[in-house]
């Protein structure tokens, strides 16, 4: 299952976002109190990401699965 079907963003669409925020708090669009906690929430997000592929990892290694594999498809 694709990051697209399982509802997660991928790092590329992370760093879109926080570019789109940027820019949006540069233009005043966006004031920077909420820019701030939309950047704490992302950063979380992420930790939280990379603590479930070292998970992966971990597991993978206790029983002998090629880490290249995990998270894909085929």
């Amino acid at each position: 299952m694709s990051n697209a079907e399982n509802g997660m963003k991928s790092l590329e669409d992370v760093k879109r976002d926080m570019s789109r925020l940027y820019e949006e708090v540069r233009l005043g669009q966006t004031d920077l109190k909420t820019a701030g906690e939309l950047a704490n929430i992302t950063g979380k997000y992420l930790k939280a990401t990379q603590l479930e592929f070292a998970k992966e990892v971990f597991l993978a290694n206790r029983g002998g699965q090629d880490v290249g594999m995990i998270g894909h498809d085929g």
